[in-house]
């Protein structure tokens, strides 16, 4: 079975919600790097897999094919901002934004505060997949706040409607 045409899957892509992250590493040189990313899943619990995929032509992908450890930062509604300045090629990324950076006596990626969830990870593999990168990485660490998150759907990002009490649960 053939597939139509590039649009019409794009489209059919378009119709699955998830949940946007922003994926953060640093070099070997100090410099950081992130993508924003909305192709992430879990992949098994023992041990404790991610995945999340990198366009082979993204600024970043070199650094994270090298990279021993990221973070992918779960983004919370208030965050749209933070996604969209992310998903651009040639920009200073970070310096805008309120991350935490790691040290020589705590070596952790970077963590976007006020994330939803944050992910600490070790580079586990990384699978050539087309025009993406599939990055999985073990969990290491986690940090969870209570928010809303950002979903993006049909091209645009979107609220869910959760009330305080269903986040408590």
């Amino acid at each position: 079975m053939a597939l139509q045409d590039a649009k019409t899957f794009r489209d059919a892509l378009s119709t699955f919600p998830s949940g946007v992250t922003i994926v953060s590493t640093t070099d070997d040189e100090g410099r950081h790097w992130g993508f924003t990313a909305s192709s992430f899943s879990s992949v098994s619990m023992d041990p404790p897999l991610v995945l999340v995929c990198l366009a082979k032509k993204a600024d970043s992908h070199a650094a994270f094919l090298k990279a021993r450890r990221y973070a992918i930062n779960i983004l919370a509604e208030h965050q749209e901002g933070v996604a969209m300045h992310f998903a651009r090629k040639g920009e200073d990324k970070f310096s805008a934004h309120p991350f935490r950076y790691g040290t020589a006596q705590d070596p952790h990626p970077p963590v976007l505060h006020g994330s939803l969830a944050s992910l600490h990870c070790v580079a586990h593999d990384a699978y050539d997949a087309g025009d993406h990168t599939v990055l999985v990485g073990e969990v290491a660490h986690v940090e969870l706040s209570e928010a809303t998150p950002l979903v993006y759907f049909n091209r645009g990002f979107r609220k869910i409607d959760v009330t305080p009490a269903q986040l408590a649960a």
